[in-house]
């Protein structure tokens, strides 16, 4: 751990040998969750044993628990401090739950680069909870979302966002605010991140940029390998459909376990979503249903808590302009998608509780 290291949390600052022995000894009092599973990982960071298990969010199948080497995820997080030009005492914000590996490696990076890290609760609007502006946050959309709408978002000088894609609405929102906004690319098999592209500002790009030392490349599928072998990792396989530029940039088009099947013809959803999006300002996203002619149809699911909410005239109107085999059959509603711990709609378990068309 880095000597100037302090973490900042519930209205305390701890730091140095007095932190580790307070975890040690459970020296804290504290009564809410977000701030215990803090408390819990910093136990197991400062045990004796060498790993960390944690919980995969399923981006490369199934979701597991692996284990995962200390000393990787240091060298992980001196790649992410490199890059944004983090440096000791550099104040950061941590509003991630330290449950999920975002929220783990904030606290990492933090650790091994002497940051002064700042913790609050992971939910809502987290700026409203700082008064001064910070050097680095990370934050999920809908987080970000709230510290647009709360006109707060330039309390920090650079801002990464994770968890699921940025919209197209939101990156217009980003373009004019006074602060460098970038997207990443990652997962917990690889600590976090391993590439990231800029949302804003003149270097605004639609490419993924991978860290130092890790390289990218396609199977014959066309999805993305990870190597990073400063990480341990000699090639890790995605379900991730991308074109790449070089074996250090890609561009990510899409998930291939949701294309979707329709009379033969196979259509990738994320490209349309990405076409509606701006239009339609509510959580949706476009999957395949059984459908007895084409094997899979083409449908729209939307979170509302009625249909009066949902403009069908506007998104008949755009998606009628698409190519026929792209056009959705039909539009449902849910009052509520189910959600994966991560934040990410839990599309397979969300087209189960499908019941009103709209």
């Amino acid at each position: 751990m880095h000597p100037s290291f302090t973490l900042e949390i519930g209205n305390q600052i701890f730091s140095g040998q007095k932190l580790i022995e307070d975890i040690q000894e459970n020296n804290f009092d504290f009564d809410q969750g977000w701030q215990k599973s803090i408390v819990k990982f910093l136990q197991q960071w400062f045990n004796i044993k060498d790993d960390i298990l944690v919980k995969t969010s399923g981006s490369t199948g199934k979701p597991q628990i692996i284990c995962l080497s200390k000393s990787k995820m240091k060298i992980s997080a001196a790649m992410t401090c490199d890059y944004f030009g983090l440096n000791p005492q550099d104040k950061a914000l941590l509003c991630l739950s330290a449950e999920n590996i975002a929220g783990k490696m904030m606290l990492v990076r933090a650790m091994e680069r002497g940051l002064h890290l700042i913790a609050v609760n992971p939910v809502g609007c987290p700026f409203s909870s700082i008064t001064e502006r910070v050097k680095f946050s990370a934050m999920v959309p809908i987080q970000v979302q709230n510290c647009l709408d709360n006109n707060c978002i330039d309390k920090t000088e650079k801002l990464l966002i994770g968890g699921v894609s940025v919209s197209e609405k939101m990156q217009e929102r980003l373009i004019d605010i006074p602060v460098e906004c970038y997207s990443s690319y990652g997962m917990t098999e690889t600590m976090s991140h391993v590439a990231i592209k800029k949302l804003n500002g003149k270097d605004a790009s639609e490419w993924y940029e991978g860290l130092a030392g890790i390289g990218f490349s396609l199977d014959e599928r066309g999805c993305l390998q990870i190597e990073a072998l400063g990480l341990g990792i000699e090639k890790l396989q995605t379900n991730d459909l991308c074109e790449l530029r070089g074996n250090q940039h890609f561009k990510w088009l899409g998930r291939l376990d949701f294309i979707i099947n329709s009379g033969g013809v196979k259509v990738s959803p994320e490209p349309l979503e990405k076409l509606l999006s701006p239009f339609l300002p509510l959580p949706f996203f476009i999957t395949g249903i059984p459908d007895e002619k084409l094997g899979e149809k083409v449908v729209i699911l939307i979170e509302a808590s009625s249909v009066d909410q949902i403009p069908v005239n506007q998104i008949q109107q755009i998606i009628s302009e698409w190519p026929k085999y792209q056009i959705p059959k039909d539009i449902y509603f849910l009052s509520e998608f189910a959600y994966t711990p991560s934040g990410k709609i839990d599309r397979n378990a969300s087209k189960t509780m499908i019941r009103y068309r709209v």
